[in-house]
């Protein structure tokens, strides 16, 4: 779907309601997604307002007959599921809705349907005409010197057009370079002098808590440090444990965790960033693992951001966790300082295994969307002082496989590539 740039301004009540009402002319079963979004237009980032209003653009370029033909044939298979007996929401995605359409022998040729609708509406969006899509974007993956990595790779790289070589050098030129380019394209000859762009734009993921304080001056960025929400996780860990084996109560619980503010609970980093508190609250609900293991948290993190704010720059960095205690957070999802009293004992070699496979994930999770097609992947390895490299069609720096590339020089490449 192409999105254009629309006014990234709040949205006032008579907006939200005209919004509302176009969603309304939907479907049943078309309707929470869209509906939770706008209740929560606030905790979106720019790339999903853009991408909702859109969306709801494309609904109107219908008239009521060419509507009525698009939506008829989901709507008759909603009559023959009896949706409008259900104890249906339309206001929210809901463990219960999915449930119910899951159950239903007309589930196949209903997601069919809604499918067909929605690739119709978004092909009637017009194609954006600036080139967003177009630019350059990065993800700098750091394996710090705790993970004891060899080879990047290994045996395959992940890409064909990947590069592994040796990196001469500390990484910290190739850090700043990444930072400089979470600013948007500059012209030729020219000093970036636009407005900032949104801190979405530019991501700071971190196992533990070092990339925080190194963000330049005056480039809004999003970071979170897992270390630093030791506190808030631990609180919401105890509160998810609440949630029981029963779907109904299940939504209202997880319904409430969603409103809960935590204010107390925040690292003073995200205090005044409810958009950021949300997300985090989101990715610690769905990301298997996030809560429990800090490398399962960066990718996941790394994931979501990457779908939901397509970021232009994304750092993230790996870290070192403590061995799984046997029969304890692994099978019942708790705290592994409370609930053993085996001493943690650090794992250097399986967090390492596990960065390795993550870092990939981070990587594959890009190349579902089309800006993946101009998406750079640098992954340095402090431990091995190796690098590999993932560069978009026709931009590869052209090093050779194990060569020796000085830590300035590739700076320098990714300045160029980001211009």
């Amino acid at each position: 779907m192409s999105v254009p740039h629309l006014p990234s301004s709040p949205l006032d009540e008579a907006e939200l309601r005209a919004c509302r009402d176009e969603v309304g002319r939907l479907p049943i079963t078309m309707r929470p997604a869209l509906n939770q979004q706008l209740s929560g237009w606030s905790e979106l980032f720019p790339y999903e307002q853009n991408r909702l209003l859109a969306f709801i653009s494309g609904i109107r370029s219908f008239s009521p007959a060419q509507f009525e033909t698009l939506t008829g044939p989901l709507r008759d298979i909603e009559f023959q599921m009896d949706v409008a007996h259900w104890n249906f929401s339309t206001k929210a995605d809901t463990m219960e809705n999915a449930s119910m359409l899951a159950r239903s022998p007309f589930y196949a040729e209903w997601r069919k349907q809604v499918e067909r609708v929605f690739a119709a509406i978004e092909s009637a969006v017009p194609p954006s005409p600036s080139g967003r899509s177009n630019s350059n974007r990065l993800i700098l993956i750091l394996l710090p010197e705790s993970l004891p990595v060899s080879s990047i790779w290994g045996r395959k790289p992940w890409h064909r057009r990947g590069v592994e070589f040796r990196i001469d050098g500390p990484t910290s030129p190739v850090l700043q370079a990444a930072m400089h380019a979470a600013l948007p394209p500059r012209q030729k000859g020219q000093e970036y002098s636009g407005p900032l762009p949104d801190s979405s734009d530019f991501w700071m993921i971190d196992a533990d808590a070092v990339l925080g304080g190194l963000v330049l001056p005056g480039i809004p960025a999003s970071v979170l440090d897992y270390e630093t929400m030791r506190r808030f996780r631990d609180e919401f860990l105890a509160e998810v444990n609440t949630v029981p084996k029963d779907i109904a109560a299940t939504d209202e619980i997880l319904a409430r965790i969603r409103r809960k503010e935590w204010e107390s609970l925040w690292p003073r980093t995200l205090a005044s960033d409810h958009r950021l508190r949300r997300f985090v609250v989101e990715v610690f609900l769905s990301g298997n693992g996030a809560l429990i293991f800090s490398d399962a948290f960066v990718q996941w993190a790394a994931s979501e951001a990457i779908r939901r704010a397509r970021p232009r720059v994304l750092v993230a960095r790996f870290g070192l966790r403590s061995k799984p205690k046997p029969f304890t957070s692994i099978a019942i999802f708790e705290n592994q300082q409370k609930i053993s009293a085996m001493h943690d004992e650090p794992d250097p070699q399986g967090s390492a295994v596990d960065a390795l496979i993550l870092a990939r994930y981070i990587w594959l999770s890009a190349q579902r969307y089309p800006e993946g097609e101009r998406t750079c992947c640098l992954c340095l390895s402090q431990a091995s002082g190796s690098a590999c490299v993932i560069a978009p069609e026709g931009s590869a720096p052209g090093w050779a496989a194990g060569a020796t590339v000085r830590s300035d020089h590739v700076a320098s490449w990714l300045t160029r590539l980001m211009t």
